[in-house]
Order: structure tokens, then C-alpha cells, then sequence
């Protein structure tokens, strides 16, 4: 196992899966304890979050919250659609995923496409140079990748697919004190 359970990146953006993953497997302290002590933040977007505090929430107040209140979450800006390449980004993954799943492009998850413009926001704004994106959505993954691209931003961005963290985020921290 490697010893480094975090890619060496300034910003990591994560998609509503990962964390549903340790919600449902009732292992939030898992990740809380990983993400601590590593010193690194997760950046929410706006419409992940959305995914992850439904209006039917079934247990009270849903674990993202406090993830946030704690600070080991940061719950982003919604993005700004009037800057074009975020919105060409956007697009862009939009239109991958459709090709990419065989589906029409308006049943696309506005929250994938949000992803990627979240990424380009930061990296247009030099906010960020670097950025891991933890997902299990290869095609949004690519999306994100391929229309970062366009706009010159296709090294500074890597995937870390989401269940394989979680296996290693596991394998740490399950059993030790």
C-alpha cells in the first residue's frame, strides 16, 4: 500500500459517490480521520451537495453537514455560468457523457457537468495548479479531462477513482486505534 493515501495536489474535489460510500457504510469517521490527518480539505460543489442533503433525508441531518461544520469539508460557490470557460467546460462534459453513455444529453446530471466547471474555476482563477477529482464516473472523468483540455489545463488535473481510495482509506484506518 502506498504511503501516501492523497495525491500531491493543491485542491481535491469530490463527487457525491465518495462520499455516499462511507455514509451508507457508516464509516464517515473513516474518511474524517484520513482527510484530518493529511491536512487536505474537500471541495464540495454546490450541485454535490445538493445530491447529498436530499429534502427526504432520512436520518435528521445528513453527515455531510457536519462534515462541513467540522471544516474538513468546504462547501464551494456556486459556479459562475456566465464565464465562458467555465460554461464551455461544462458543455463539454455534458456532450461527453451523453456519447459516452449513449444518452441524451438533457438527462445528464447537472452535477457531473459541475464538477468539471468547478475545476475550471479554480484553475482560471489561479486559485489552484493542481486538482484531484475522486469519482467513480469514468465518463464524467473523462469529460472533465478531455474539456479541461481544451482550454490548457489537461496536466494539472488527475482522477482518483473512488472506491480504490476508499479500499485504501479502509485498509488504514479500520482497524487501528
Amino acid at each position: 500500500m502506498s504511503a501516501h493515501l492523497f495525491p500531491f495536489v493543491e485542491s481535491h474535489i469530490i463527487d457525491a459517490n465518495l462520499f455516499i460510500w462511507f455514509e451508507r457504510h457508516d464509516s464517515v469517521d473513516l474518511l474524517e480521520r484520513a482527510v484530518t490527518d493529511q491536512n487536505v480539505v474537500l471541495l464540495l460543489p454546490t450541485r454535490v451537495y445538493e445530491e447529498l442533503t436530499p429534502d427526504s433525508y432520512p436520518y435528521g441531518s445528513p453527515p455531510i453537514e457536519d462534515a462541513i461544520e467540522a471544516g474538513w469539508v468546504e462547501l464551494l460557490e456556486e459556479v459562475d455560468y456566465s464565464n465562458p470557460v467555465v460554461s464551455a467546460t461544462m458543455d463539454m462534459v455534458r456532450q461527453y457523457i451523453a456519447a459516452a453513455t449513449d444518452r441524451p444529453e438533457h438527462t445528464i446530471e447537472q452535477a457531473d457537468a459541475e464538477v468539471g466547471g468547478v475545476a475550471a474555476t479554480l484553475l482560471e482563477q489561479g486559485r489552484t495548479e493542481s486538482i484531484a477529482i475522486y469519482t467513480n464516473d469514468v465518463p464524467a472523468f473523462r469529460g472533465i479531462e478531455r474539456a479541461l483540455s481544451q482550454h490548457g489545463y489537461e496536466d494539472p488535473v488527475q482522477i482518483v477513482k473512488a472506491f480504490d481510495f476508499v479500499k485504501s482509506v479502509e485498509n488504514r484506518y479500520q482497524f487501528s486505534g
